[in-house]
């Protein structure tokens, strides 16, 4: 959930090992590794967090979004399912 909307849908055992949104990817590259000598790779987000009271028309994570497209920007994306997790 990144701003009160659903970003993907998913069991806990998918989301943790093979996230799809590029919010849940940052989300998880953000948790340590329990590991000693092993360091993941940290997905950064870039760009200001949108009004959570007037987002804007289009996706709430455009701004923010590696994978952005123009569309985006005018239009919310739809939920579609890939590998049984909805996006």
């Amino acid at each position: 959930m990144y701003l009160g909307n659903i970003v993907e849908l998913t069991d806990y055992k998918s989301i943790s090992t093979d996230p799809l949104h590029p919010y849940s990817q940052a989300l998880l590259s953000a948790i340590p590794i329990p590991k000693v000598g092993l360091k993941g790779e940290r997905i950064v987000l870039e760009g200001d967090v949108p009004s959570p009271i007037d987002p804007g028309p289009g996706c709430v994570f455009y701004g923010r979004c590696r994978h952005r497209k123009d569309i985006c920007k005018e239009a919310k994306p739809k939920f579609e399912e890939k590998n049984q997790v909805i996006m």
